[in-house]
């Protein structure tokens, strides 16, 4: 749950933007920081969520910086060969910060645990409930 500043050096890169209010149609993992459906080579018809994301595309080029805001979700795209940075910076509520520690010190650590003890069950249980909060938010739209 930090800010995260990204300024290109060299090439390109395509960035795409969604807030956090729409991991759900993203169909964001629980106990986790990935979803399984990738917004630029999924299908609708796989994931019929993504039909209402609402995001932003940005390509960044040498000299551009992009902000991301914290708890946004991103996926990049490296259109040529380059390089980047990233600067990250705190988030600006003490709720943010209290969020960002529970992912780095607790959340994390669970996972890898449970992935663990139950190895692939516990990868198709978080895919499975990806896709009920999926259906869930699907029927809130309609």
């Amino acid at each position: 749950m930090s800010h995260v500043f990204i300024s290109q050096f060299q090439g390109s890169k395509r960035i795409w933007l969604f807030p956090n209010d729409q991991s759900d149609l993203l169909y964001k993992l629980p106990y986790n920081f990935h979803s399984i459906a990738n917004p630029k080579y999924s299908t609708e018809a796989e994931y019929p969520g993504l039909q209402f994301i609402k995001g932003y595309e940005a390509v960044i080029n040498p000299g551009d910086t992009l902000y991301m805001p914290a708890g946004w979700w991103h996926y990049i795209q490296y259109d040529t060969e380059g390089y980047s940075i990233s600067v990250r910076a705190l988030a600006n509520t003490f709720s943010e910060k209290l969020i960002g520690a529970r992912n780095l010190f607790i959340t994390r650590y669970f996972d890898d645990a449970m992935r663990r003890i139950f190895k692939k069950k516990w990868l198709d249980y978080k895919i499975e409930m990806a896709i009920k909060r999926a259906q869930k938010a699907i029927k809130k739209l309609k």
